[in-house]
């Protein structure tokens, strides 16, 4: 589970405090004790809501901070006061996050132990009550919450997992007798309905979490349609920068959120804030680029796009007589259709300083300047190939032959199907 938490919250090693709510039940020991026991993180606190509703509620608190105590956790605890004129589990939660809100400081990461069954349940009360697309989306990974941050990391862990750690770990917990009255739609859900369907259907609970993840992302098909564009720049389509910065944060969420699934791309809220800093709001002539993985996001003309860059070589030289496919490894592949006889090419890379005059121009120029003109994003110039006959440059990969090779090469047409 360590190795789990650490991949998912490695976005907030640098939040100043990780802020654990600590009701003392199976989910958030689970999670506090895993949490502790990670080898680097920020400074851990555990936060226990005195709710008053249980006769048992002053013991609760006493048993967490001894628990926090002996793991050497920093311990806080807050009384609420719920209104119980409306429905208790709603007023408890409105008192529970007005606590969170007061006690959280700026860049603080609220960390919240609900789980994949929590995520079902969710998901089915919302069902029933007639919920639309937003409620599909049933609880976020990860939310903004007034100055500080809302994340879940457990979401993707079921009960039966949570329980295999705490009997391995030998860890106690409280359990809350009100999680037993079927009085309440949720415990009634859980206890009568909920095993005839996992005897049915055992998998729904990772059914139902992938509903709500295709929910999350969701935006109708004609406003993705018109943020994206399709480019010979990449083996992805582009994102209009002028169009996302339209639109407000939640739906330039989705947008980004859909348009980098397209590379099989997940981000965590806080990468996507982070994106949107570098690519958004950076100085128009900053040339940022954003690592995902394998993966780069890169700006380029009010335009972003996605690339996958890998090692290049730019000294490198191959011949080539311009009948197979030549691979080029880091740029792509090279190959022609031609009607005269094969020529002895040498595929090289730029080193600066080479011209060219293509056809129509009265003058060569610097390949860098026609480059530019042509609207060739800076991280591909250099990976383009470039087509030398007898020591002198004759082409530039698809773009241009120059015009000292035009006559000998009119019976020729090059294709360079670029990398990344």
């Amino acid at each position: 589970m360590e190795s789990v938490l650490l991949e998912l919250l490695e976005p907030y090693l640098d939040r100043p405090r990780w802020v654990v709510a600590f009701s003392g039940g199976l989910d958030s020991t689970v999670l506090l004790h895993a949490l502790n026991a990670l080898p680097e993180r920020p400074s851990l606190h555990a936060l226990h809501i005195h709710h008053g509703l249980q006769a048992e509620a002053d013991d609760w608190q006493r048993r967490c901070e001894g628990f926090a105590k002996s793991q050497g956790i920093t311990f806080h605890a807050l009384a609420v006061s719920v209104d119980d004129r409306a429905s208790v589990e709603e007023a408890a939660r409105r008192a529970r996050y007005e606590a969170f809100d007061s006690f959280l400081e700026a860049g603080d990461v609220l960390l919240q132990a609900h789980h994949l069954d929590d995520q079902a349940e969710t998901l089915l009360l919302r069902l029933f009550r007639g919920t639309g697309l937003e409620g599909l989306k049933g609880m976020p990974r990860e939310r903004e919450l007034g100055g500080a941050l809302l994340v879940r990391p457990l979401l993707g862990l079921s009960r039966s997992e949570l329980e295999d750690y705490a009997r391995q770990h030998q860890l106690d917990w409280i359990e809350d007798p009100s999680n037993r009255d079927t009085s309440f739609d949720r415990n009634y859900l859980r206890h009568k309905i909920l095993p005839q369907v996992e005897a049915r259907w055992p998998a729904y609970r990772n059914t139902l979490a992938r509903l709500a993840g295709l929910a999350a992302t969701a935006l109708p098909e004609d406003s993705i349609s018109n943020l994206t564009f399709h480019t010979r720049i990449s083996a992805w389509t582009a994102l209009d920068l002028e169009a996302l910065r339209s639109l407000d944060e939640g739906d330039r969420n989705a947008a980004l959120r859909q348009w980098l699934s397209q590379a099989g791309l997940t981000p965590s809220l806080a990468q996507l804030q982070a994106l949107q800093k570098s690519m958004l709001w950076s100085s128009p002539d900053a040339e940022p680029v954003f690592e995902l993985g394998e993966f780069q996001v890169r700006r380029f003309k009010e335009a972003q796009y996605i690339t996958q860059l890998k090692p290049f070589d730019e000294k490198l030289e191959l011949p080539w007589d311009g009948g197979s496919v030549l691979e080029l490894p880091g740029s792509g592949k090279l190959s022609a259709v031609g009607e005269e006889q094969p020529e002895r090419f040498t595929i090289r890379f730029r080193r600066g300083g080479e011209r060219c005059q293509p056809a129509g121009r009265a003058h060569s120029q610097r390949l860098k300047k026609l480059l530019q003109e042509a609207s060739v994003p800076p991280w591909r110039r250099d990976r383009l190939p470039l087509i030398y006959l007898d020591g002198e440059l004759a082409a530039v990969a698809d773009l241009w032959i120059c015009a000292d090779f035009a006559e000998r090469l009119s019976g020729w047409r090059f294709v360079w199907e670029s990398e990344g």
